[in-house]
């Protein structure tokens, strides 16, 4: 199998050394690293019905709870202000 037709110095080296490193061909990764590249900026298809259902959750059990517990300190009850350590 003939090696890639990279004309650019940097580019060559770069995918030569990775190809060395894990012993693949130069075609195997370059192929491999844009296919990581393009799956990595697929956007998420996001689920808006999930999405509200769980804020709507979110929304109830806030109206449910005491305000007192809400407007605590929860840094408070792990950390010791005087000491300066966790408590």
């Amino acid at each position: 199998m003939p090696a890639p037709n990279i004309k650019n110095e940097e580019a060559y080296r770069l995918v030569k050394e990775l190809a060395d490193r894990e012993g693949k061909s130069m075609t195997t990764v370059v192929i491999e690293t844009v296919r990581e590249k393009l799956e990595r900026q697929v956007e998420p298809e996001i689920d808006y019905a999930r999405v509200e259902h769980w804020l709507k959750v979110g929304r109830e059990l806030r109206a449910m709870a005491d305000p007192a517990w809400i407007a605590r300190d929860p840094i408070a009850e792990l950390y010791d202000h005087e000491l300066g350590l966790p408590k």
